[in-house]
């Protein structure tokens, strides 16, 4: 059974460390709060460079789980 893992750097672009502007994106985390007696998962969008830094952010109070990301400042005709 393989395990899907995150990388140590987080989940990135490939084209964050080309030499081009810094990517950022809006990640999409499920969070439930360590002291909350019933299960129940909020949905936080956190605006971050990677997931890394994104998870710290709610990691003191939460339990994170990874929902996805959308890329900022991208505009489709």
């Amino acid at each position: 059974m393989q395990e899907n893992i995150t990388p140590e750097q987080g989940r990135h672009s490939l084209t964050q460390n080309s030499g081009t502007a810094p990517v950022s994106f809006v990640w999409i985390i499920a969070a439930v709060r360590r002291d909350c007696p019933t299960v129940k998962a909020i949905i936080h969008h956190i605006a971050a460079a990677t997931e890394r830094e994104a998870r710290r952010t709610l990691a003191k109070d939460h339990v994170c789980f990874f929902a996805g990301r959308l890329r900022q400042g991208v505009s489709h005709a």
